[in-house]
């Protein structure tokens, strides 16, 4: 990337990184300034500035200014004018296309990223967005309460004026969490007059994508504010509106495919050893797919959206004032929420535990299967099929006599739900979630100057992210008394089955008038059978929290100039301190809060001391209210080292004390840069970094999430655990790379790498699983091996003695502290001008990130290799890993002449391959993503500019991988192609 300097000339004291500069250090700017190698659209700035508009330049990653892509540090900047070159991207697809950043949040992934769509995050180098360190205007921001880094959906895109991706580890600098560097989102200055601008983007299939942003500030002579204001709206855009995410099993296998369906497949309790099932016959009639042995394979893709419907919002102002000569003052306050109000899902999950009411039935039935009475209407209607299923003969008859006197047929979660095919009557399609995230930011600082000598710079500031989530999920025991006709919100204490306002729950097809989801109508539905839309709801509760994670720090940074000097001039220094206090609070609803609601019967029999306590849902797991704080004090110093006019050295050191559990560490770093030639400077830094555990990483408590689990052909719950154990992880990191300025010409070549000790790390729950019991439902498992009896343990199955894939209801995952990684690759940007071409000008770049190797060693659990050692670069699906493809970059052209300008991008990600065992070999290949994108800019009268734009070009669909959805959204787009305009006006 190219980066623009006209709009970033800055006429005020202090950097966005929080330092004051004094007079001496200013000197020695301008003296680097005026040799530094910057682009050629950036000299030409330069020459018509005044020395005073340059003084301030500053690079994040340094409290010693300098300046961006010739510093001794890798960094990359993104102005507001490149933005707009680029069409005015969204901040999710603007984090996407920046080769370096891997695994971004921001398209709705449920499967993937649960309980937070809506949010996006930045991850550098694939390595996980909480090892990025997000920045604002210098200063720390509130992680996010999923535990995903930065949501950078609630930044004020209206405000930002540039973004700075330091793409180096700078613990050394910023303390923890800066492990594979940093971005700092900084906004705008010296605003004057007002601004406004608006996108709409037209997407087959949805009612489009549109926002409108608002921007103001005065100037005075000693102050100024500024004001901005922004407003998103994304559509929905369902899985049927693109043929490639709905496939037959045949093409994906694990393409929104359950076993567990409605219509489903039913036990009939009849005594005998092997009990015999029974298929709903009308499986096929509202889209199930039969299967043999009486199963009824359903698929909720078709229930779901490729991209939810979302509402953003942002709120930001900041005032600045000069008090008196030397002192400054900064005032920002910023307010967002964005919010998901109906994420689409499945109708209802599949059972994972049952009632376990006091009426126990006549003959033994596992967890989690519910009884059917024979009283029950639906069933009523269907007793002639259930009889004649199981045959004729003598044999035939004694079950059926048996059956007749059991007077019940039995529904396991393993192979049935209450609702699938035929929608969720409260809402006629699927179950509606919701998702809200907001957060507010204050921050004040100080600058000012001590003399001629020292500079310094304190600041204050509190930041505040809120997660609200509500997931309807069915109460096991009311599922059970609808079943038995004692449903509904009117059914009195004591009353009869049926009676009294009491209702029966039709689990059966019969009930069903469709599949809304397809528009297929069920030539069986009977009206009179239909279930009651109150008695759904009354079955129904919220799965629901409140999480609040915060950060409050205070900052104070001196530097200033040694009073000694090396051939190259004077020694830069900077020295300063932090103190954080990071807090986390979870506030659940009483559904969910398992300290009043731990066990499956709770609200009948009082029960809170069972020894299973997973809550009184049928497939989500309970959780506890959370009231986490921790205090985080750091002192830091560093010297800029001018050993020669063309070589200098920055050397700096930082000691942070987490207390408690975590503790302390010191953590150097030493960067060079050589001006070799004059069109050739060499860089390089060397250190460590650190990042201890998040707080909820250290509680011995769980929170449930679902994954696709092969083996049991049906989606599981898994009990993410944590880990007071846990240590903080460290790394070394080393960069060296070359800059080249030789006229319209600029280029940069890096080598990066990190080696990681103690990365804290969650096992992954699917591979725990198919150590044990393969991928292939029916093949060897190690129940009865000796060696594998404490794996065995994190599991659990619908009786204490039961040990196979098909009785698997649960199991357990810890964070870990994991085995050593190395990580390593190169970065590259090349960009030439031509001038005079067709009496405008062409530039030309590419932009490339390239992974060489992603080394992790085995991974043991329990005593038991759970993923061998491996290189993962160009791979998918590994344990704790988003897809890291080996290339990822982009070309562009860009022409301009006179008020017109038009940019050709094209984005490339190279294929991988899919490492899970549960895809076959002839899957595992998932081919590359190539898109062009076509913007045309024209600038108007009035300072008005218009843009136009073809975003992929060519239409080009996700490359397959077999996940629910059909495409990874790590790697792919569910757009296709689309068209945006957009505009802006500055009065």
């Amino acid at each position: 990337m190219i980066p623009s300097c006209s709009p970033w000339v800055r006429r005020v004291r202090t950097s966005r990184d929080g330092v004051a500069i004094n007079q001496k250090l200013r000197d020695g700017v301008r003296n680097v300034l005026a040799g530094s190698l910057l682009l050629g659209s950036c000299a030409a700035v330069a020459q018509q500035a005044s020395v005073e508009e340059l003084e301030v330049i500053v690079v994040t990653g340094s409290y010693i200014q300098g300046t961006a892509e010739d510093a001794a540090l890798p960094v990359d900047v993104f102005t507001a004018e490149d933005l707009q070159m680029q069409g005015s991207p969204s901040m999710v697809d603007l984090v996407k296309s920046i080769p370096a950043v891997q695994g971004v949040l921001g398209e709705s992934n449920q499967f993937g990223s649960a309980q937070s769509t809506g949010t996006s995050n930045i991850n550098l180098r694939g390595i996980g967005a909480v090892r990025t360190l997000v920045l604002m205007n210098g200063r720390r921001l509130a992680g996010s309460p999923t535990g995903n880094g930065v949501d950078t959906n609630l930044l004020p895109m209206a405000a930002i004026g540039r973004i700075e991706v330091l793409k180096d580890g700078a613990a050394a600098t910023y303390g923890s969490d800066a492990v594979a560097g940093v971005v700092n989102f900084i906004t705008k200055t010296n605003v004057d007059g007002l601004a406004l601008d608006a996108s709409y983007s037209y997407i087959d299939g949805s009612e489009g994508d549109y926002h409108a942003n608002a921007l103001w500030g005065h100037r005075a002579d000693t102050w100024n504010i500024m004001v901005a204001a922004g407003y998103r709206h994304r559509s929905e855009l369902n899985s049927t509106d693109r043929d490639w995410a709905v496939r037959t099993f045949a093409e994906n296998p694990q393409g929104g495919f359950s076993s567990a369906g409605s219509p489903g497949q039913f036990i009939l309790p009849t005594g005998e050893t092997t009990l015999p099932t029974y298929r709903d016959p009308g499986c096929s009639a509202v889209g199930g797919f039969e299967l043999p042995g009486n199963g009824c394979r359903f698929q909720y893709i078709t229930f779901d959206n490729l991209v939810e419907r979302e509402e953003h919002y942002q709120v930001y102002s900041e005032f600045n004032m000069d008090l008196g000569e030397k002192t400054g003052l900064h005032v920002e306050a910023l307010y967002a929420a964005h919010e998901a109000p109906e994420e689409n899902s499945s109708p209802s999950y599949g059972p994972q535990q049952g009632a376990n009411l006091s009426a126990t039935p006549a003959v033994s039935l596992v967890s989690p299967t519910y009884i059917i009475p024979f009283s029950n209407p639906g069933l009523q209607a269907l007793l002639p099929s259930v009889m004649a299923s199981l045959g004729t003969g003598a044999a035939a008859d004694v079950q059926r006599a048996a059956l007749q006197q059991r007077g019940y047929i039995a529904a396991s979660g393993l192979q049935w739900r209450p609702l699938g095919n035929g929608g969720n009557p409260l809402t006629g399609e699927g179950k509606k979630d919701e998702r809200l995230f907001d957060g507010f930011r204050l921050s004040a600082s100080l600058d000012g100057e001590f003399g001629p000598e020292i500079g310094w710079d304190a600041g204050v500031t509190y930041s505040e992210n809120t997660r609200e989530t509500s997931t309807p999920d069915i109460l096991a025991y009311r599922l059970q008394r609808a079943l038995s006709g004692l449903g509904g919100p009117d059914c009195a204490a004591g009353a009869l089955a049926g009676s009294a306002g009491c209702l029966y729950f039709n689990p059966f097809s019969s009930a069903l008038a469709g599949n809304p989801s397809t528009g297929v109508t069920n030539p069986n539905y009977n009206p009179n059978l239909a279930n009651d839309p109150r008695l759904i709801d009354w079955m129904f509760e919220e799965n629901g929290w409140r999480d609040t994670s915060s950060t409050f720090a205070v900052d104070l940074v001196f530097n200033g100039e040694l009073p000694l000097s090396l051939p190259g001039g004077a020694i830069g220094w900077a020295a300063g301190g932090q103190y954080r206090d990071e807090g986390f609070e979870r506030r659940v609803n009483y559904w969910t809060d398992i300290d009043k609601n731990p066990c499956v019967d709770t609200p009948v029999n009082g029960n809170v001391n069972c020894s299973v306590q997973f809550g009184v849902f049928t497939f989500f797991g309970p959780l506890r209210n959370q009231d986490l704080s921790r205090d985080v004090f750091g002192v830091f110093g560093e010297v800029n080292l001018p050993i020669l006019e063309s070589l200098q050295a920055q050397v700096a050191l930082r000691y942070e004390d987490y207390g408690g559990l975590v503790g302390s560490t010191t953590n150097p770093k030493i960067s060079l840069r050589w001006q070799a030639l004059d069109w050739l400077a060499l860089r390089g830094s060397a250190g460590s970094t650190f990042r201890g555990p998040q707080q909820t990483q250290l509680l011995d408590g769980f929170s449930t999430t679902l994954s696709y689990t092969s083996v049991a052909q049906n989606y599981k719950p898994y009990a993410n655990y944590g880990n007071p154990d846990l240590e903080p992880e460290e790394a070394d990191t080393f960069n060296v790379g070359a800059i080249v300025q030789a006229g319209n010409f600029k280029g940069s070549l890096d080598y990066w790498s990190f080696n990681f000790k103690n990365p804290i790390v969650t096992e992954g729950g699917t591979e725990l699983v198919a150590a044990f019991f393969g991928s292939v439902r029916g093949g060897p498992n190690h129940c009865a091996d000796a060696a594998y009896d404490a794996l065995q343990t994190r599991f659990t199955f619908t009786t204490p003695t039961a040990c196979s894939a098909e009785a698997l209801v649960r199991t357990r995952v810890n964070v870990i502290n994991g085995p050593e990684e190395n990580i390593s690759g190169l970065d590259a940007s090349l960009a030439y001008q031509f001038e005079g071409v067709l009496g405008g000008e062409l530039l030309v770049g590419v932009d490339a990130s390239y992974t060489l190797e992603y080394k992790r060693d085995a991974l043991i659990v329990e005593g038991i290799q759970i993923q061998a050692k491996n290189d993962f670069a160009g791979t998918r699906g590994a344990a704790g890993l988003t897809a890291l493809p080996d290339l990822r970059g982009s070309v562009y052209l860009d022409y301009s002449t006179g008020n017109h300008g038009v940019r050709w991008t094209t984005r490339y990600i190279e294929g991988v391959t899919d490492i899970r065992s549960s895809v076959a070999a002839t899957s595992r290949e998932v081919g590359s993503f190539l898109t062009h994108d076509l913007v045309y800019r024209l600038q108007l009268p009035g300072e008005t500019t218009f843009s136009a734009s073809v975003i992929n070009v060519t239409d080009r669909d996700p490359p397959l991988v077999l996940l629910d959805l059909s495409y990874d959204p790590f790697i792919g787009n569910p757009l296709g192609r689309y068209f945006k305009v957009a505009a802006s006006k500055q009065f």
